[in-house]
């Protein structure tokens, strides 16, 4: 039986399952889906970086790295990144402290928090954002807005500067220091280091002073990892909210508000992952939901929505591939289907098929 009989047997074979010409592929191999990988998300770090997305391209990098330890160029686009953010996380946090002495308290905050969620490890704006949850109280007092008084003009009578406005700002939750009015009552903190200057020293201390009262408790450090998981809910930095309430359960596993939290974030992350159609991630992110909270009936359909969908998109891909004959993307994608879902549609058969196909062109490619 000569060669070319042998190749005319083997063609009959594959004709029985759809006659198709396709391509010469190579056989999918680990090594060849970890080069593919890698080339994937190294070319998409490198078109965010040119798109000026730092973070994203950073995670791409990342991404890249696993699935090739040793790629250089890869490591060194982390570490590229990584300088990049560290400096744009040092422009918000400079943005913070000029909004803060503007009296823009509440956007100051929100600085800060844009600057950690780009470099986690910016020390200065931690430092600051932990400083204004954990004033040291001595005690305060109550004091009524005269006609022309500031904020700062405060700080002058009690402080003895005009400097320490924010203070006064915090304690009262005034997020912008143009909306006092005259006739509101404001508690004043003296702080151990921030003391109220001596009566001697001015005489409307005494004046103003409408009544002294005894020293706040201390804010503990649960207490300021939970607000400031508030102030990342608040502004929607819902990765770095959920560190910072694992670090409340962490120390208080029965601690009510930042379980209810904690479940609302991991729900907006699985929410999010959701529109961007990345429905692993977003099942993943709704079962933490759930885990935390058992009647959250919202994720259970959730995820219930994301698998079924996470099933037909990748169903769809594998026909897409199928039909332009690209036989080895087809089996990754229906094969994404088949590891989670061995009896939806014809998924099983259809991975054969491709796979039998596949074969019997590696066998013609080996017998010319």
């Amino acid at each position: 039986m000569n060669k070319k009989f042998k190749s005319c047997i083997i063609l009959s074979s594959i004709f029985f399952i759809g006659c198709v010409a396709f391509e010469k592929k190579e056989t999918i191999t680990m090594e060849g889906e970890r080069n593919r990988l890698t080339s994937e998300f190294y070319e998409k770090a490198v078109y965010l970086e040119q798109q000026k997305k730092p973070a994203q391209a950073k995670k791409n990098y990342q991404l890249a790295l696993v699935a090739d330890p040793s790629n250089k160029a890869a490591r060194q686009g982390v570490t590229q990144m990584n300088k990049q953010l560290q400096t744009i996380a040092d422009k918000y946090y400079r943005k913070s402290i000029a909004l803060h002495k503007k009296g823009k308290y509440s956007e100051a905050t929100r600085y800060l928090l844009i600057a950690l969620r780009l470099w986690p490890e910016h020390f200065k704006a931690r430092q600051e954002l932990m400083a204004t949850r954990n004033l040291n109280i001595q005690k305060y007092v109550l004091h009524t807005i005269k006609k022309g008084e500031t904020l700062s003009k405060i700080s002058k009578i009690y402080y003895g500067n005009f400097t320490q406005s924010g203070i006064i700002a915090q304690a009262n939750h005034i997020k912008d220091a143009g909306f006092i009015r005259v006739g509101m009552q404001l508690k004043i903190p003296e702080l151990k280091s921030y003391p109220f200057v001596s009566p001697k020293a001015t005489n409307k201390l005494e004046q103003l002073t409408d009544k002294s009262y005894p020293p706040e408790k201390k804010t503990e450090p649960l207490k300021m990892y939970k607000n400031m998981g508030k102030d990342f809910f608040r502004y929607q930095e819902f990765e770095n909210a959920v560190i910072e309430f694992k670090k409340v359960l962490n120390a208080d596993p029965t601690d009510k508000e930042s379980i209810t939290y904690i479940s609302k974030a991991y729900f907006n992350l699985g929410s999010n992952a959701y529109a961007k159609k990345k429905y692993l991630t977003a099942i993943e992110n709704f079962q933490q939901a759930l885990a935390f909270n058992k009647k959250c009936a919202s994720c259970k359909r959730k995820i219930i929505q994301s698998r079924n969908l996470y099933k037909e998109y990748h169903y769809k891909a594998g026909m897409k591939f199928f039909d332009e004959q690209n036989l080895n993307s087809a089996i990754l994608e229906w094969d994404l289907v088949h590891q989670m879902y061995t009896d939806y549609k014809k998924v099983a058969q259809l991975l054969h098929k491709a796979k039998t196909i596949q074969k019997n062109i590696e066998t013609i490619k080996q017998s010319e």
